[in-house]
């Protein structure tokens, strides 16, 4: 094995542990805190924090990207050229985390009532210390530290469930200083990690020289600000189109426990995924080909088993993880989870545009499906509420998939009979919901010999490759040698 492949699979390890993490952080999350708060309180609460997250990407400006494309150029060629870009675009954040501040405590009160003086202070200054942490994370990627790295992401809900328990009670404006005082502590941990970027040299602003690493990220930047767009305003509208923070409630917990179920696929499909520095230069091209189409044929199969599944179960799943006061929120994720399969779609469409390396096909994609799903959230959620936005985000979300796809579909290599015959197999199953809802143990016996049956018939009409399967026992027989 190659030094590089080595890195890889560190890299692979390193980031699968904090996604177990971030996985409990969220059960444990949506176990608890709904509970805690109250429907009422909780949806106040949910729609502050939906805000502050859409404000972090005011200041990303494709910095991933760009970090992890010139950074460890810089740091080997020109290390002063390297410092200069961190300490710049550190600067730049700041800038805009200042900024922030007085655009909520404007833009706040028009959005809710409630949102007035501390809480949009307190929403503005939570996302300005992500941003600028951000700058120290995205370092921390371009130096191949994925553990470190995938921190901020995976602890956060673990880190800030106790610090909203202990002033849960205490109403909106303390809640968020909780919330900010878990930005506080990634932002420390950040720029103790990356303490060696901070030279006083570096940090005289210079916009000329980070123009043209600017340029280079807009595009990048666009789609990430589309995807959040995509999946995050909901709630928001939700609020301006009903004005009830009881729906707001059960349309961001059904996005929490969406969430969490599309973790668990995507990383059982990550499970099948070769190594990109397994790839030899020669016939690189017929292998991708490959690699996609087994990571789509899977991810779709496993996406449409996990839709079977929340049908059958969300009746009882939601108030046992929630509380029966928001049993009303199980049709939400019903209705949510449709669009799980064209997110598994989704991801491999996004491979195929970054081996085009051009973000265009995917801002394209991106605009389509915000289009759909903001106008069908202003037509469906003043008449039914929270299922209404979820109607708005499945369609979107969908029509996303779809606008990506037909842009790439040259590249894919797919066998399109096939992926219709592995969703179309599947829809009979639903047909038995009705039948399951009220015993659980009967719909979790159901589930699981429908699944075997279901995955058995992809095998035997060569709807799936064999090539996980057989890579699962190659890994067994070495375990067992």
């Amino acid at each position: 094995m190659t030094a590089e492949a080595r890195q890889m699979s560190r890299n692979l390890s390193l980031i699968s542990i904090n996604k177990v993490i971030q996985l409990m952080g969220g059960a444990l999350w949506a176990l608890i805190i709904p509970r805690w708060m109250g429907p009422e309180a909780y949806g106040q609460f949910a729609l502050a924090t939906a805000i502050s997250l859409l404000l972090w990407w005011a200041g990303d400006f494709g910095g991933l990207e760009v970090f992890g494309r010139h950074l460890p150029t810089l740091r080997e060629k020109n290390p002063e050229e390297a410092h200069q870009l961190f300490a710049q675009t550190f600067l730049l954040r700041v800038l805009v985390a200042i900024l922030l501040i007085p655009l909520m405590l404007v833009v706040g009160p028009l959005i809710a009532p409630w949102l007035r003086g501390w809480p949009s202070f307190l929403i503005a200054a939570s996302a300005g210390l992500h941003i600028i942490s951000w700058t120290s994370y995205h370092a921390l990627y371009a130096q191949n530290e994925m553990g470190k790295w995938s921190v901020e992401i995976s602890w956060r809900l673990t880190v800030q469930l106790p610090l909203i328990l202990l002033v849960a009670s205490y109403g909106l404006t303390a809640q968020m200083a909780a919330y900010m005082f878990t930005e506080i502590i990634f932002l420390a941990i950040a720029i103790w990690w990356t303490r060696e970027w901070f030279s006083e040299a570096d940090f005289h602003p210079n916009l000329r020289f980070l123009r043209p690493y600017m340029r280079m990220g807009v595009g990048f930047w666009a789609t990430n600000v589309g995807i959040i767009l995509l999946f995050r305003t909901g709630t928001i509208l939700v609020q301006i189109l009903t004005g009830d923070s009881v729906q707001v409630s059960y349309y961001d917990l059904a996005l929490v426990v969406f969430f969490l179920i599309f973790t668990i696929v995507d990383q059982l499909t990550r499970a099948f995924l070769p190594t990109v520095s397994e790839f030899e230069d020669e016939g690189q091209k017929q292998r991708l080909g490959n690699w996609l189409q087994v990571v789509t044929s899977w991810g779709t199969a496993l996406a449409m088993l996990a839709v079977v599944g929340v049908q059958y179960t969300a009746d009882w799943i939601m108030p046992f993880i929630l509380g029966q006061d928001y049993a009303d929120s199980a049709p939400v994720l019903r209705i949510m989870l449709l669009a799980l399969p064209a997110l598994v779609l989704v991801g491999v469409g996004t491979v195929a545009t970054a081996v085009r390396q051009s973000a265009r096909a995917k801002i394209i994609a991106i605009a389509i499906g915000i289009v759909i799903f903001w106008g069908g959230s202003a037509i469906l959620a003043p008449r039914l509420g929270a299922t209404g936005a979820a109607w708005a985000l499945t369609f979107g979300l969908i029509t996303y998939a779809l606008a990506l796809f037909a842009q790439v579909r040259e590249d894919l290599q797919f066998r399109w009979g096939a992926l219709i015959a592995i969703i179309a197999l599947a829809l009979p199953l639903l047909a038995l919901t009705p039948l399951l809802t009220s015993n659980i143990l009967l719909a979790l016996a159901v589930f699981a010999a429908v699944s075997l049956i279901y995955l058995g018939v992809c095998l035997l009409l060569k709807l799936l490759p064999p090539e996980p399967l057989q890579l699962l026992g190659r890994l067994l027989r070495r375990k067992n040698q």
